[in-house]
């Protein structure tokens, strides 16, 4: 005879379920937050952090790179900007810095963070026009062991 449970007990699963999944999404995504480090500020002023460095392996590395910037600012893709993201594959040995993909986020009049832009290429990245962090960020990333 297959076990089967009652319609109280099932409803009573569903509802632990339920209750429970926001409460570890939440718990997931404070844990992934909490992985940032900040590295600095640029000269104007904008704090420049690092997350998820992966290991070294012939020379190349891959991390999250986060930028917040101390007024919002426009850069060449729009704005203005509050945040920048991008996934960034360096290489240690020509010291170059390439993103994967780049979140650019806006805040609106609430302060809320909305998504104004994503791209996949950015001959910019790092450099004068996006805050002259790409420096800083690459010398972080490559010293780590």
């Amino acid at each position: 005879m297959p076990f089967r449970l009652s319609s109280f007990k099932r409803g009573l699963w569903i509802t632990v379920a339920v209750v429970l999944a926001p409460v570890l999404f939440v718990g997931v995504v404070a844990s992934a937050a909490g992985d940032w480090h900040e590295i600095g500020a640029t000269t104007g002023g904008d704090q420049v952090l690092v997350s998820s460095i992966s290991p070294q392996k012939n020379g190349l590395r891959s991390a999250w790179v986060r930028i917040e910037y101390k007024e919002p600012t426009r850069l060449p893709q729009g704005g203005p900007f509050v945040e920048l993201r991008a996934r960034v594959r360096f290489n240690c040995i020509s010291g170059s810095a390439t993103p994967n993909s780049e979140w650019f986020y806006s805040a609106d009049h609430s302060g809320k963070l909305v998504v104004s832009k994503k791209t996949r290429r950015d001959d910019q990245f790092g450099q004068l026009a996006e805050g002259n962090f790409g420096e800083m960020a690459k010398d972080f990333v490559c010293k780590q062991k």
